[in-house]
């Protein structure tokens, strides 16, 4: 007797679905800006009822939203399977390698054009403006934990420092989104040559 095939559960369709929607939805942003499409056409391209995104997320904006979140985790979760890093400098470091290293992605594409809608967009300015309290306390966090590891000098401004990094971060994102010739891991290692020539305490010989 062939064995019974396990049926999924509504929750894991329903999760299913989310899921496809939110991607097809990050590669048409990405392909097409906020603009270029509908969410009938975020369906047809995830394969579902053309009334199934504004059922299971409201609007497009509330949709995007999504695809902003999911941006930011997918990161969060590449960086948590990185290889153990020195806590303060060392951890800073890997952390704008991986960042820079995304350029190109659809996912990325796609993040930077919403951080420019979100500036007339609420909802997504809402999403974004969280995220990036949260990127900016995680950051100041591993300032603080160089300082009394010894490799980030104790009279350095942890909240400045933060959002220079962040600043950088998301602005090179835009720039290599504009230029084909951007080379973001050049521009990420000089960028953090100068976070350690700035940041590093002095050695007395």
């Amino acid at each position: 007797m062939a064995a019974a095939v396990k049926r999924r559960s509504q929750a894991e369709r329903r999760e299913e679905a989310e899921t496809r929607l939110i991607q097809a939805a990050t590669k048409l942003v990405a392909e097409r800006g906020y603009g270029g499409f509908t969410l009938a056409e975020v369906s047809d391209a995830a394969g579902y009822s053309r009334g199934l995104p504004g059922h299971y997320f409201g609007s497009k904006e509330d949709l995007l939203a999504l695809v902003v979140q999911t941006a930011v985790e997918n990161y969060r979760n590449a960086v948590a399977q990185l290889p153990a890093a020195e806590p303060g400098m060392p951890k800073i470091a890997a952390l704008i390698r991986r960042y820079v290293h995304k350029r190109g992605m659809t996912t990325t594409r796609a993040f930077g054009m919403l951080i420019s809608e979100a500036m007339v967009r609420p909802r997504l300015k809402r999403t974004i403006t969280t995220l990036n309290a949260s990127g900016l306390a995680a950051l100041k966090a591993d300032l603080q934990a160089g300082i009394e590891a010894g490799n980030i000098r104790p009279d350095v401004d942890i909240d400045l420092q933060a959002r220079m990094i962040y600043a950088f971060l998301r602005g090179q994102m835009l720039f290599a989104g504009l230029d084909n010739q951007f080379d973001g891991q050049a521009v990420g290692e000089e960028f953090i040559a100068t976070l350690e020539a700035r940041l590093t305490p002095s050695r007395k010989i």
